[in-house]
């Protein structure tokens, strides 16, 4: 007489856990990096950038993935001898954090790579690069898995270790121009899960049920002017260097 509901996976169970709706993009930074929304379109991306994967609903769960993000950060402060959140604005460095290979962009066999240092440049500078770097890394898919469909000007809820470090809250905001939400509901993948049993309980929608413990809410970062000589840069420097890196 037991009941049973289905399972999902983590990254969709997290979405569950928010109540996501179409439009409402997620950055999740973890030793890996994801990004995804929910879209109510199957997703088709002849890039392979993006997986079309299903939601745990009735929807779909478009994500791209990064595997260099916060650890691949830490690394570079490491070898700097510096804490995580001691960066420095300016210069004009770009460091692309690809030290296991990487997935997105899709370049298996590349390393790390740093490039335009200067007399003047300081490792606060070098140590805000690796954070531009693996950020920009995950903006760039951000529009391909949004639905075109919804708001173009929702906050990126953040989500994951990282979203708890300054740096790397400041960096989305900087690189991607728009707010930033930083859940305070923690072990949102347990939440989701949660829910699912809920709905079943319930009788009802397991993401309203989420919806209704208000997961999503916290602390809503404004919009700040969006770095866009730095994406430039980031984004010529891994054009010019794509052979390199495909070959490590």
């Amino acid at each position: 007489g037991a009941l049973v509901a289905a399972g999902t996976g983590d990254n969709m169970a997290a979405a569950l856990g928010l109540g996501l709706r179409p439009g409402r993009p997620v950055l999740s930074l973890g030793t890996s990096g994801t990004v995804y929304a929910v879209t109510v379109r199957r997703p088709a991306d002849p890039t392979g950038i993006v997986s079309g994967f299903a939601d745990a609903r009735d929807a779909w769960l478009p994500l791209a993935c990064t595997l260099n993000c916060t650890l691949a950060v830490d690394k570079i402060a490491g070898l700097l001898g510096r804490d995580r959140e001691a960066v420095e604005q300016g210069g004009s460095a770009v460091l692309l954090p690809f030290f296991d290979g990487e997935r997105t962009p899709d370049l298996p066999l590349a390393s790390g790579l740093l490039y335009g240092l200067r007399h003047d440049t300081t490792p606060g500078q070098v140590l805000q690069a690796a954070y531009d770097g693996a950020v920009f890394a995950l903006l760039t898919a951000l529009d391909r898995v949004l639905d075109e469909d919804g708001p173009p000007d929702a906050p990126i809820l953040l989500i994951g270790g990282g979203a708890k470090g300054t740096a790397w809250r400041e960096t989305v905001r900087r690189l991607s121009g728009r707010p930033v939400q930083v859940p305070e509901a923690r072990e949102l993948v347990a939440l989701g899960a949660a829910a699912q049993a809920a709905g079943l309980l319930l009788d009802a929608d397991p993401a309203a049920v989420a919806l209704g413990w208000a997961t999503a809410e916290g602390a809503l970062y404004e919009p700040v002017q969006r770095d866009d000589e730095a994406s430039h840069r980031i984004s010529e420097v891994m054009s010019g260097a794509e052979g390199l890196l495909r070959r490590g």
